[in-house]
């Protein structure tokens, strides 16, 4: 299963963290799971004004019971995230770090993504002079979406869509 997400780590928690983000939402991440692992996480970052949406993210988990809400002021709370961006042997922590339309697709997944358009969008034609087909990735609440957009017409799937292409 494609997982676009890097590996959590010290630097980036502490950059993280001096951008602002305070809240941090940790699930367990099926997409990260290896045969030889206990268990995979996906940690979502949000602003120190953004707790109203870190906690809607952590009522869309109800059934992860390795759901949890970290607080970045919170010294114990950064000591567990700091212990997770260390990679405790048998698991595997991811951040979801934000991709847009800055991602780059792995070539299995372009093809799956020229037949998904072929199929469902068989007049978007990109030329060199005019509109081209905008593809870019995006997480919300932990699940991956795939956003198209082409001369003001929008469509947005999640990413278990294309992989059945």
């Amino acid at each position: 299963m494609y997982n676009p997400f890097p590996l959590l780590t010290r630097g980036l928690l502490t950059d993280q963290i001096a951008k602002g983000k305070r809240w941090f939402v940790r699930q367990s991440f099926a997409r990260g799971m290896e045969a030889r692992l206990k268990a995979a996480f996906l940690i979502r970052g949000y602003d120190a004004e953004e707790k109203e949406l870190a906690e809607k993210h952590l009522a869309t988990l109800s059934h992860d019971g390795n759901a949890f809400l970290y607080d970045g002021e919170v010294a114990a709370h950064v000591e567990k995230l700091g212990v997770a961006a260390g990679q405790p042997f048998g698991y595997k922590i991811f951040y979801a770090a934000k991709k847009g339309v800055d991602w780059r697709p792995p070539a299995v997944y372009q093809q799956k993504i020229r037949r998904y358009i072929g199929r469902y969008h068989p007049g978007w034609r990109a030329s060199k002079e005019g509109d081209k087909i905008q593809v870019g990735l995006y997480e919300e609440f932990g699940e991956l979406f795939i956003k198209f957009s082409h001369g003001g017409e929008e469509e947005v799937v999640g990413l278990e869509m294309i992989e059945g292409f």
